[in-house]
């Protein structure tokens, strides 16, 4: 009600004033009497000016931050979240024969090697797609792909020959140090390697998606 108030004084003191002046003075005065006795007229009517004030509000930019925390993931690659050590011992026995002055002997080689072997476990997060994630204000949902063994490392300098009995081929010592691979890797799925890489993973991922924002994370694995 002020405000009307206000607005009429003012259009009277403008009335006043285009007694006044002439020429282009005039003109705007009788011009802001108008608008003003318009905008009068309008608010004695009930006439709703509040769309005004949303029409010229900046309206909230939304943007999809599903693709940017793919991409994010996506640049981790392979997360190691856990890891398996062992020093293997592989003994193997094989027999050979030979013939000595038409007498077959029968020998035994035998080949001792020791090998320090390494598993590391995790997930392989180029797999990720952008419907394995859901995005709800600030909260996320994340679908994991299964954790896997990611490789099993015994490099040749890990490899020690601790005894070595008869004639064993470059070819057969190859296929043995593959079978100690085997093994180790065999030896970390059976102590819980992938267990403790996926509440590992889990632990990690809701650190890391905590610290871009999110305030509630939910860690979900492929089943």
């Amino acid at each position: 009600m002020i405000k009307e108030i206000v607005a009429t004084v003012i259009v009277i003191i403008l009335a006043f004033l285009s007694l006044k002046y002439s020429g282009l003075i005039k003109k705007i005065i009788l011009a802001a009497i108008v608008i003003i006795a318009t905008y009068l007229c309008l608010t004695f009517s009930g006439f709703d000016f509040s769309f005004l004030s949303n029409l010229f509000r900046a309206q909230p930019i939304v943007i999809d931050k599903t693709a940017n925390i793919v991409e994010e993931i996506n640049c981790l690659a392979e997360l190691t979240t856990a890891a398996y050590y062992e020093d293997y011992v592989l003994v193997k026995h094989k027999t050979r024969e030979s013939s000595i002055f038409g007498i077959t002997i029968t020998a035994s080689d035998e080949l001792v090697l020791i090998t320090k072997g390494k598993v590391r476990a995790g997930f392989d997060l180029l797999t990720l797609r952008k419907q394995d994630i859901v995005i709800d204000s600030v909260s996320i949902t994340m679908k994991l792909p299964k954790p896997k063994i990611l490789d099993v490392i015994s490099n040749p300098s890990d490899f020690e020959t601790y005894e070595e009995n008869g004639k064993w081929s470059h070819e057969e010592v190859t296929v043995i140090k593959n079978e100690a691979r085997t093994a180790i890797e065999k030896n970390a799925i059976e102590n819980g390697i992938l267990e403790r890489a996926e509440e590992s993973g889990k632990q990690k991922l809701s650190s890391f998606l905590q610290a871009l924002g999110f305030q509630k994370v939910f860690i979900e694995i492929d089943k």
